[in-house]
């Protein structure tokens, strides 16, 4: 699973690290595809760089995978990268259309879609013979993971008009049961025909992964990726959107998706200003840097919008990730916060610190982009005492 060679190849689509397996990118949450039910065989359609495939190895080594792609360059480019640095990993790729190659296709314990068009999602993805053809290749039983970007969580992301709202209507009706995980701009949607919470269920997610070797970053992201799967959130239109047509048109392009943050972004902070006076503290910084830079505002307001369970409270450790992935390490102590306070967080607001909180800072700590944090060991001891009480 990792590389006796120096790797860092960053793109817009993925990160591959060649001493780590998860990055803190958006592909890492495939790997709760085989915890969420069997993965013996996988199908992901769009390959890119090959970011999803050790993800979804470190879960289930004993996977047959199949990845998709319509670039044959790309496929050519992948398999030569990981022949010479990953060459413990075990896939076939096929060159074809994602939506050809559904036709008449055998069917698969888990189908990852992961396509785009440059950074844009192809036409298809949005239609509803698209997501029945991913449907009929999904064996009974099994499980289906969507990487779907758009809108971040603490704007909405499921009320329209945006790509997300689009996708939970069309999948709601082929799918029971729909939930995600969110990363920032993305959610990663995990489609099944139950919801398992069962010992059965509970006892696959502790076997998943064993016979692979992971460093400790890597074993406490995947130990998260189990918890996180069992309090992941609805994938549908909340009860409350507004009803019928906008009148906008559904944001696609990374400039669209950015013109329609930019109309949330007053409103959103305005209820941040809100909770941050309930909260007692300086309501006159939110909306500059000042408010992420100030521990004395931002923690208080961020746990009174988590206490009424606001979108809003993901805004912080958003930005915190966000930020390093850009390279600026000023929102440090953030992971630091986290690392000292995840056990007391948990019992009080475990849903937040599951599905946001924690996820965020542990991505983070794996980031390879920055220098490692001087709390990342206190962090996975914590993320180590979460996991094992929950």
């Amino acid at each position: 699973m990792y590389s006796a060679s120096p790797l860092l190849l960053s793109t817009s689509a993925t990160l591959l690290a060649g001493d780590r397996v998860f990055v803190g990118n958006q592909p890492d949450d495939f790997a709760v595809g085989p915890l969420a039910g069997p993965a013996d065989t996988v199908c992901v359609l769009g390959l890119g760089y090959g970011g999803s495939l050790r993800p979804l190895l470190a879960a289930s080594p004993a996977s047959r995978i199949t990845a998709v792609d319509l670039d044959p360059d790309m496929v050519t480019v992948t398999r030569a990268l990981f022949r010479q640095h990953f060459p413990g990993t075990d896939f076939r790729t096929q060159v074809a259309d994602a939506s050809v190659f559904l036709e008449g296709s055998e069917r698969y314990d888990l189908v990852v879609i992961d396509i785009y068009a440059g950074e844009s999602y192809p036409d298809f993805v949005l239609t509803e013979p698209f997501w029945r053809g991913v449907r009929g290749a999904v064996a009974p039983g099994g499980t289906a993971l969507l990487n779907a970007w758009g809108l971040p969580e603490h704007l909405r992301p499921l009320t329209p008009p945006s790509p997300q709202h689009l996708l939970a209507g069309l999948l709601t009706p082929l799918w029971p049961h729909a939930t995600y995980l969110s990363c920032r701009r993305n959610m990663t949607v995990v489609l099944r025909d139950t919801r398992e919470d069962d010992p059965a269920e509970t006892l696959r997610g502790a076997e998943a992964g064993r016979g692979t070797r992971l460093s400790p970053v890597d074993e406490a992201v995947l130990a998260l990726q189990r918890l996180r799967l069992v309090r992941a959130a609805d994938f549908r239109v909340p009860a409350d959107a507004p009803a019928g047509d906008t009148g906008r048109a559904v944001p696609r392009t990374p400039e669209q998706l950015d013109a329609e943050m930019a109309r949330r972004w007053p409103e959103m902070l305005a209820e941040v200003r809100a909770h941050a006076d309930a909260a007692g503290a300086d309501a006159s910084v939110v909306g500059s840097r000042e408010f992420y830079r100030r521990r004395e505002v931002a923690v208080p307001t961020t746990l009174e919008l988590a206490r009424h369970g606001h979108p809003a409270a993901a805004l912080l450790p958003n930005v915190a990730a966000a930020l390093t992935f850009g390279g600026d390490t000023s929102l440090g102590w953030y992971g630091d916060w986290i690392a000292d306070e995840a056990e007391s967080l948990a019992a009080e607001y475990p849903e937040w610190l599951t599905r946001t909180a924690l996820a965020q800072a542990l991505a983070m700590a794996a980031n390879p982009l920055v220098p490692e944090w001087p709390w990342t060991d206190r962090l996975l001891k914590r993320t180590s005492a979460v996991t094992a009480a929950s």
